[in-house]
């Protein structure tokens, strides 16, 4: 498979490969799995950075120099 081709597959689709099963339950879980949660932002130069949001308990992301909540959106400097 080309690098092309396989950027284009859905972030569902490469969890499901990775998991390497053909039990429809385990498929199902990842398919909600990967539809409740956000998909993370693109890899800077110093990795993905997480924490917990203080409004909604959520992710929030680094991105650049600011967190930004990926449920309800809210933001905070660095």
């Amino acid at each position: 498979m080309t690098e092309f081709a396989d950027e284009a597959r859905t972030r569902t689709a490469h969890l499901l490969r990775m998991a390497r099963t053909d039990d429809e339950r385990v498929r199902a879980r990842i398919v909600r799995y990967a539809a409740s949660t956000p998909d993370p932002p693109l890899m800077g130069p110093h990795g993905i950075h997480t924490t917990g949001c203080p409004l909604c308990r959520h992710t929030m992301w680094l991105q650049r120099d600011l967190w930004v909540c990926s449920s309800c959106g809210h933001m905070e400097d660095q």
